[in-house]
């Protein structure tokens, strides 16, 4: 009992969605359920962590990091700023989730004699790397989905989300100016790529790869099967770094949401009740289950690709939930000494439903 608690902690939407998807499968005829999986998304999620995977090894993004910080005298507005926006723009190629694996740790290192600090900055980095990833198709997993899903060309997805990225910027500094200015100390913050240069050179190849497979350049299965070759010959541990919960996830939606389609008096209640309030709706549904399985879940049943698209990523503000990677920056902080789980929650959930209720007023009054 005590393993599934853990479990079901750990990944409790995978749970949800798993007996959604079952109990959907009582209320229609018995059919091809794998017909309803969208393999070319989880293929290239499962290739894009892969090689994200490879960076991580190599100690890329942490080097890089430290790189920037500097060193000598530290202090706590300009150091928390950069990892800030460090995050924020990491989290556009390497998804928000690798972001704050990179980065939160370093964080909370940098700010152990600063433990109030620390829960500030780790909040607005969280809220950074969520709202960075809403930049790019490849940025987090809903818009990898979504792009995908509806076909968008390069122009419908940047057209939709580049200005709320602008207004983006602009609150995580106003946010910035609020971190107190005081001494950190002199810090040894150093971290080097490790591992051979060409096997960080093989990485970054395969990670554009697998661009060029989210654009259409490619095919989804050549890139599946470079990317499995490239990791069986350079380090079988790669295969360790991928999300499986995450891509089980998905396929238990595709078969809910394809099995709610399948019974036309639901699937027509739906469609009438978000239709015209797409954007509010993903955002709703994103602050109960997170806005991955709510981008697949209401995909199903809206043609509105640009509202949904920016639903699921403001959607990924507000509470503790509405972002998977949320729960990851949590996971980090409470690992660290003393930590304050209770102040933690009550700062993150006030900066984020600011940020929610403003980029979401901004977007619906300016982008729709």
């Amino acid at each position: 009992m005590r393993a599934f608690i853990e479990f079901f902690k750990k990944e409790f939407v995978l749970v949800i969605a798993g007996a959604a998807a079952l109990i959907s499968c009582f209320f229609v005829p018995i059919t091809n359920y794998i017909d309803y999986i969208n393999t070319d998304t989880i293929g290239l999620l499962f290739c894009l962590m892969i090689a994200i995977a490879g960076f991580r090894e190599s100690n890329l993004l942490a080097a890089v990091s430290c790189k920037l910080l500097g060193k000598g005298q530290a202090f706590t507005r300009r150091t928390g700023t950069i990892l800030i926006f460090i995050s924020f723009f990491a989290s556009m190629l390497f998804t928000n989730d690798v972001a704050l694996i990179a980065f939160v740790p370093l964080t909370a290192s940098l700010f152990r004699s600063r433990p109030g600090t620390m829960i500030y900055v780790i909040t607005v980095q969280t809220a950074a790397a969520n709202l960075g990833s809403m930049l790019t198709p490849f940025g987090n997993p809903q818009n990898l989905y979504l792009y995908g899903h509806y076909s968008m060309t390069p122009w419908e997805f940047f057209s939709a989300v580049l200005p709320v990225s602008l207004i983006n910027i602009l609150l995580i500094l106003i946010l910035c100016l609020f971190i107190k200015n005081e001494p950190l100390g002199i810090e040894n913050r150093q971290a080097h790529i490790t591992g051979k240069r060409s096997y960080l050179i093989m990485y970054v190849l395969l990670f554009l790869l697998c661009l060029l497979a989210v654009f259409g350049a490619v095919d989804v299965i050549v890139v599946f099967a470079s990317v499995c070759v490239a990791a069986l010959i350079l380090d079988t541990k790669l295969f360790a770094g991928v999300d499986y919960g995450l891509l089980l996830t998905f396929a238990f939606f595709f078969i809910f949401v394809g099995n709610i389609q399948n019974i036309g008096a639901v699937r027509e209640f739906i469609t009438k009740l978000i239709s015209g309030r797409e954007m509010f709706a993903a955002a709703a549904v994103s602050q109960v289950i997170s806005n991955v399985p709510a981008a697949v879940m209401l995909s199903g049943f809206t043609d509105n690709a640009r509202a949904l698209v920016l639903g699921v990523n403001i959607g990924g503000l507000g509470t503790i939930v509405a972002s998977l990677a949320s729960i990851i920056s949590l996971r980090i902080y409470m690992e660290t000494d003393n930590a304050r789980p209770i102040k933690y929650l009550g700062i993150f959930t006030l900066v984020n439903v600011i940020l929610l209720i403003t980029v979401y007023a901004f977007t619906a009054n300016i982008i729709l």
